[in-house]
């Protein structure tokens, strides 16, 4: 099974392209941090589901400063050495994946009930006919991961506790907008969460119910409390199957785009004229994907506050958050003694989707709804063209350092060094 996922998963990268378009505004979380002479890419977009898809990021800060401050872009002296290359499989694990939908009410009555999926490693004893997983951008139309099935948590391995990592999608995206990404952490032994946020999804930017963007960021970074609230809570009846297999010392977050703001948002804290968060001290670490981290979401202060270890991993042709200043600067600014960087050669903001993998999937359909065909098929130009970066790679070298840096945190094996890479044409590593 696991022999086919290079090539099945890149499949499945190509049919969330569709669903992105749909989202025309994935330009990223934070369209403020792109040139003003660029036009911010369309991205995730929601189709109408029962778990709408796609992506678009929209503007969070309609008044950004007038300029950025002025960032130190130069590598770090200890940039990439010229050594043998590491061994990149697909970044993959040992574990077959089950994934669960699930809800975690608000019980303050504000009308933000979240839809959760969960990934978690599946017992050896499992039955092997469970059904693939398949997550729905449109009635009949959707997309079956080649790796992980249906299950619940009365299937979840027994050699646990496992880390808990959650997952905050882009602005206009969905919940398993990235189950490459996801479904790869789970097969490594970590349990994973991402929930809908509500008002920032797929779906409400097809329905028009959008939330203005400098509220979404104060709703963010609060809707990955209450999920880790509720993965901790024993009485939950939605999560108490996965409470007693999870190590609750041990927590990160991960996100894309304004998912990228809101996992440094966790450990930052964060606050504008709609409310206050204060930072999340149960996080230990953070994983920021083509993070939007430009100083009208993140001041220099919130920023330098951090002190967890941190793995940012950008684009060099994102033009949604364009690497200077959306990992620059929160590399150079945050205080973590662990601190890592990984530049993509040649990808872009939906490298970090399932966008492409979802155009070579939908053919197979019998009748694909068409307008999530062609708005997938004019998403293409967003990271699933000739020139960009194979996606088949990219996901090889996300998953793998992703997956190694969690696993030096939590686990106490050491991360890659830099001299464990050569100086690739496709990627290059810092360390801080």
């Amino acid at each position: 099974m696991r022999s086919s996922r290079t090539l099945t998963r890149s499949s499945r990268v190509a049919a969330l392209a569709a669903v992105a378009l749909f989202a025309a505004a994935c330009a990223g979380s934070d369209i403020n941090s792109a040139p003003a002479t660029e036009a911010p890419a369309q991205t995730e977009l929601p189709v109408a589901t029962e778990s709408p898809v796609a992506t678009a990021e929209a503007p969070v800060d309609t008044n950004p400063p007038a300029t950025e401050p002025p960032v130190d872009t130069d590598p770090p002296t200890n940039g990439p050495e010229n050594t043998p290359d590491i061994e990149l499989g697909d970044g993959f694990g040992p574990y077959e994946v089950g994934v669960q939908t699930i809800l975690v009410p608000d019980l303050t009555g504000g009308g933000r009930d979240l839809t959760v999926d969960v990934w978690f490693p599946l017992s050896l004893d499992i039955d092997a006919n469970l059904p693939p997983q398949q997550y729905t951008l449109l009635p009949g139309t959707y997309y079956e991961s080649p790796s992980a099935v249906a299950a619940t948590a009365e299937s979840i391995a027994t050699d646990g506790p496992f880390p808990l990592v959650i997952y905050s999608h882009g602005s206009g995206g969905l919940r398993y907008i990235h189950s490459n990404y996801t479904e790869a952490l789970a097969s490594n032994g970590y349990i994973v969460a991402a929930p809908d946020h509500i008002g920032n999804t797929a779906a409400d930017q097809l329905a028009g119910s959008e939330t203005p963007g400098p509220i979404t960021a104060v709703n963010r970074p609060n809707d990955i409390t209450r999920v880790i609230d509720a993965f901790l809570d024993p009485e939950n009846i939605e999560t108490v199957g996965f409470v007693a297999n999870l190590n609750p010392s041990q927590i990160a977050v991960t996100g894309h785009s304004f998912g990228g703001f809101t996992s440094y948002a966790m450990a930052s804290g964060f606050d504008n004229e709609n409310g206050e968060f204060v930072a999340d001290e149960r996080v230990g670490a953070i994983v920021a994907l083509a993070p939007a981290a430009s100083e009208a979401l993140l001041s220099n202060e919130r920023l330098a506050s951090i002190n967890i270890p941190t793995l940012v991993i950008g684009a060099t042709n994102d033009v949604t958050t364009p690497i200077d200043p959306n990992v620059t600067r929160p590399w150079e600014l945050t205080s973590s003694d662990l601190s890592y960087r990984l530049d993509l050669t040649a990808a872009k903001h939906e490298t970090f989707t399932d966008i492409c993998a979802y155009l070579e999937f939908l053919p197979t359909l019998e009748a694909p709804a068409q307008i999530v065909v062609d708005a997938l098929e004019a998403r293409t130009e967003a990271g699933c063209d000739a020139d960009d970066m194979a996606i088949e790679r990219a996901q090889a070298i996300t998953n793998t350092f992703a997956v190694s840096f969690l696993n030096s945190i939590f686990r106490g094996s050491t991360t890659i060094a830099l001299d464990q890479v050569d100086e690739q044409t496709d990627f290059t590593y810092y360390i801080k």
